[in-house]
């Protein structure tokens, strides 16, 4: 029963594989567009999007959403954290940056609220 549960996450493990390949890699293959602080929206939209697969596989789960949205938060702070000081030890000429961290915790932050406004959208559409 455990790895039917385990192999509901499948969309959540492969956000978490592209996004570390993303981050790891020694020379980005694509340079950004030159928009101020586009790094920073990257990492954002990376975690948002990360946010919300996480939360639709913790539904499906039948992961209560009061404890759902604190996993997401706590996994997510760490991931990102790690991938930082991944980057900064291991990855040269890629740094660890703590901007970056925040803008990952910024992107679950506004991912969670867009999954919570979904939901309240979803329930009003439901009760008519």
């Amino acid at each position: 029963m455990l790895w039917r549960k385990t192999l509901t996450y499948w969309r959540s493990l492969a956000i978490v594989c592209a996004i570390a390949y993303v981050c790891l890699l020694r020379e980005p293959h694509v340079t950004l567009p030159s928009v101020t602080d586009m790094d920073k929206w990257a990492h954002g939209v990376m975690y948002l999007v990360l946010a919300l697969v996480m939360l639709w596989d913790n539904k499906k789960v039948g992961i209560p959403a009061s404890y759902s949205w604190m996993i997401v938060v706590l996994f997510s702070a760490i991931f990102g954290g790690f991938i930082e000081i991944l980057q900064e030890k291991y990855f040269y000429p890629r740094t660890g940056d703590w901007a970056d961290w925040l803008a990952d915790c910024a992107g679950v932050g506004i991912g969670i609220g867009v999954w919570w406004i979904g939901r309240k959208w979803h329930a009003r559409r439901m009760a008519k």
